[in-house]
């Protein structure tokens, strides 16, 4: 069985598109995105619908329970236990999303390390939030772990709180950590081609602007309402871009209708940055426009046929 990474920015059809992949290649399509996982949200995840499921096998969808969470080792654990049950099955396998550190996490692995040391990291932070906090802790960082400090931002307050912990609480620089696991790492198990859709932020924005339209007619409110209903307000996927903002709505924090389909297609754009930042950083990516349809067939034909 090969596996293809369908990777880019939200609302940019990337599914739409792996689902035609699917169709012209009797594959499967694999869920890489992080709301997607979890049951009960289905409008505001833009989770596929129920003809997309009948028509090509779905898999890692709908599979974690109302209020539970999960990690990104979690999830990669459950996508190779998924894979090894159904690699004779298909030719290949479509792995769909946008949720950057999941595909990270089943290609390249996840530091051995695990969560972070709350007890350290709460002193970590208290130590940030005081005067010229930041300039201190970056200068340790800076003596310590000069490599690091190099990547690190110094007003990138959550990657150096977490370098500065993740460094107290093992006794050893995050670049010593980051080449002992580098030199630990298996290759991925399956052959494996990148597939990337590039999109404009004028392209984009229309396509957000539709999706949530959609979204609200479809009935997010009252999904949202009914989660509510069950006491879920704290439940993590709830502060995921579309949920965050209708849980607001909700409690009388934004006005009208209108103003959460605003605000949400602005936080989406926002995340659609993010993404396009994060996946710009693979140079293995191959990438092509949405309408591209017969660009990107015909590369994935080319990848099965060797």
């Amino acid at each position: 069985m090969r596996v293809v990474f369908v990777v880019g920015r939200t609302a940019s059809g990337k599914s739409a598109f792996a689902m035609d992949l699917a169709k012209e290649f009797q594959g499967a399509i694999v869920n890489c995105d992080s709301i997607q996982v979890f049951r009960s949200l289905n409008v505001g995840s833009a989770k596929p619908s129920i003809q997309d499921f009948q028509d090509v096998p779905h898999y890692l969808f709908d599979y974690v329970e109302e209020g539970d969470e999960i990690t990104a080792g979690e999830f990669s654990r459950d996508f190779f236990a998924n894979l090894k049950k159904i690699e004779n099955q298909f030719p290949v396998v479509f792995v769909v999303g946008g949720t950057g550190f999941y595909f990270q996490a089943i290609e390249k692995g996840m530091y051995p390390i695990g969560a972070a040391d709350a007890e350290t990291l709460k002193k970590v932070e208290a130590e940030l939030a005081a005067v010229e906090g930041a300039e201190r802790l970056h200068a340790e960082l800076k003596e310590k772990d000069p490599k690091t400090a190099e990547k690190i931002s110094i007003n990138d307050h959550y990657r150096l709180a977490r370098a500065i912990e993740m460094m107290r609480t093992h006794g050893k620089p995050v670049s010593e950590i980051k080449k002992e696991f580098e030199e630990q790492q298996t290759p991925f198990p399956y052959p494996l081609f990148k597939l990337g859709f590039r999109i404009s932020k004028e392209e984009l924005l229309p396509r957000v602007r539709k999706r949530t339209e959609h979204m609200l007619k479809a009935g997010l409110v009252n999904e949202v309402k009914n989660l509510l209903a069950k006491n879920l307000e704290s439940w993590a996927p709830l502060q995921s871009v579309g949920y965050k903002e209708t849980v607001e709505y909700l409690n009388g924090s934004i006005g009208s209708e209108i103003e959460l389909c605003e605000k949400i297609i602005q936080n989406t754009m926002r995340l659609a940055k993010k993404q396009r930042t994060w996946f710009q950083r693979d140079s293995s990516i191959f990438w092509v426009s949405p309408e591209n349809f017969k660009e990107a067939q015909e590369k994935v034909r080319q990848f099965l046929s060797y």
